[in-house]
């Protein structure tokens, strides 16, 4: 998967495997960006590659009606309809295709904020009946290999009787962090450009991303959205491919980047290749800043010494781009 062996990565792993034991609900209780999805999705590659065939279906409670999800009776017609989670229940139960009697594990992943709207109709099966019933007064048993995970941010609006039906495993902001993410993004450069690769890992030092201090006055800071420390390193990350990119498929970019190669200076390529990290890491942790961009945009210009801007009043570090070909930052506007 490409994932880093992080020993507390690897221990949640191992956690929910021996909760998936002795529970048949389960609760990946966590904010968004601790790796709740990479945690389960690795467990199930593990119990396949270790001769346990594992199937999953994910669905988004919030994303339709209680109805849609669970089926509903016209009340016209009396006619049954089948909803997205019963249709799933009762394939599982069955072994229709794709599931298989040979499958050992099958899981049901609802990925969505509980509310009681949804959660409530599923306290059959999460107790000890483990069974689903619905409004057509269709019982859909769980079978012993069937699993229901629930992937949710918080339990605030779970009643005490929905907390208790299913085990818990929590995972913490700094369990597992965006470090593993980020070490799995630099090791492609590695083949590719291992100069590049040299210069962002240098880079992220420099510019105190790893620092904890510097985290939570990001953190602190006014943003015109909820922003947490993994969505600021995939969009930094994310951008940094797109530039890097570009710059291999603009053809007067790549022939500038060539000449320079051959010329086997290095000063100027890792001066771009810093200009690629500061304009991506500037966007990433700024980009959604509100009146605290002003004073973002003097620290990033102070801290930013292997970067210089233009020296003009009034302009903010959001104002500039980088122009290879030029090897200097240039105003989006000029």
């Amino acid at each position: 998967m490409k994932y880093q062996a992080d020993p507390d990565f690897v221990g949640k792993c191992v956690e929910l495997a021996e909760i998936l034991v002795v529970r048949h609900s389960v609760f990946i209780i966590g904010n968004p960006g601790t790796g709740k999805s990479a945690i389960w999705k690795a467990l199930a590659d593990a119990f396949k590659l270790n001769g346990q065939d594992t199937i999953y279906d994910i669905v988004d409670p919030k994303a339709q009606t209680t109805d849609e999800l669970y089926g509903q009776m016209n009340p016209k017609t009396k006619e049954w309809k089948d909803g997205i989670f019963s249709v799933i229940m009762r394939d599982m139960n069955k072994n229709n295709p794709p599931y298989k009697p040979s499958h050992a594990y099958k899981w049901v992943i609802l990925d969505g904020d509980i509310d009681p709207m949804w959660i409530e109709s599923l306290n059959t099966v999460m107790d000890d009946n483990k069974v689903l019933t619905l409004v057509s007064q269709e019982r859909i048993p769980m079978t012993p290999p069937m699993r229901l995970v629930l992937e949710i941010s918080h339990l605030k609006n779970a009643t005490p009787a929905t907390v208790s039906r299913g085990g818990v495993l929590f995972v913490n902001d700094n369990d597992v962090g965006w470090k593993p993410y980020f070490d799995s993004w630099i090791s492609k450069y590695k083949k590719d450009d291992p100069f590049a690769e040299s210069v962002f890992n240098l880079a992220i030092t420099h510019y105190q991303l790893g620092n904890e201090q510097f985290m939570d006055d990001m953190r602190r800071k006014s943003h015109i959205t909820p922003i947490c420390d993994m969505q600021c390193i995939q969009s930094l990350t994310t951008i940094i491919d797109r530039l890097y990119d570009n710059l291999k498929q603009d053809k007067v970019k790549y022939d500038h980047l060539k000449k320079l190669r051959e010329e086997n200076n290095e000063e100027k390529i890792k001066e771009i290749y810093d200009a690629f990290f500061v304009f991506a890491s500037m966007w990433a942790l700024g980009g959604a800043l509100d009146e605290d961009k002003f004073s973002f945009s003097g620290q990033w210009k102070s801290a930013s010494k292997m970067v210089k801007f233009p020296d003009e009043t009034g302009r903010l570090v959001f104002d500039y781009f980088f122009d290879v070909i030029e090897g200097k930052w240039v105003n989006w506007y000029a």
